[in-house]
């Protein structure tokens, strides 16, 4: 990768997502619906459906994540918004509700084959944050996969610690949950 730029989604980037969209069947079948909707009216919109949603909340200019973008093409995504729109989130029998106020949450990434391995995703949860603090958020909250393979678009533990997530307690047979101030990472990192 040339260069790094990220910007966050609005409706003056909703082009910009739609085309990485299309681009991408594997983020395109789920538009990144699967926490804003619960089980059964994310199953019932299908495909066309989640993609229909995702650009309604854009149009709508609801925060809903960042692209990074290489030679001013999209080639990264990350999930963040308010938890409170995260309607499977807030139903989880395994995510706790760890108190909280003007909580964002990540949820998701999705880096095209060509941009992988090359730390994109630490950078692109980096912006987010930034994004989340200038949007009013005073803390983020990601939810990294248990065991490192299921749910890996969710982030690791490892990329979340990296970027000065801390673990939450949590009761027994929870998810983790992990956090930090939004903003810039932390300095004591």
């Amino acid at each position: 990768m040339t260069s790094d730029a990220f910007a966050p989604v609005t409706p003056a980037t909703s082009g910009d997502l739609e085309r990485f969209s299309a681009a991408y069947g594997t983020f395109r079948w789920c538009s990144c619906m699967r926490w804003r909707l619960r089980s059964t009216p994310f199953n019932d919109a299908g495909k066309d459906g989640r993609v229909a949603a995702l650009a309604d909340r854009v149009d709508r200019a609801e925060p809903v994540g960042v692209l990074a973008y290489d030679d001013g093409e999209a080639v990264g995504w990350c999930s963040i918004a308010p938890r409170e729109s995260y309607a499977a989130v807030l139903a989880s029998r395994v995510i706790p509700q760890v108190p909280g106020e003007r909580v964002w949450s990540v949820v998701c990434f999705f880096v095209a084959a060509r941009a992988r391995r090359q730390g994109l995703r630490g950078r692109l949860l980096e912006a987010a944050c930034q994004y989340a603090a200038e949007s009013g958020a005073a803390l983020v909250e990601a939810y990294p996969s248990p065991n490192g393979r299921s749910y890996r678009y969710m982030g690791t533990r490892e990329l979340y610690h990296a970027a000065g997530f801390e673990d939450v307690p949590v009761p027994d047979g929870s998810r983790p949950v992990m956090r930090r101030p939004a903003g810039p990472r932390p300095r004591y990192q």
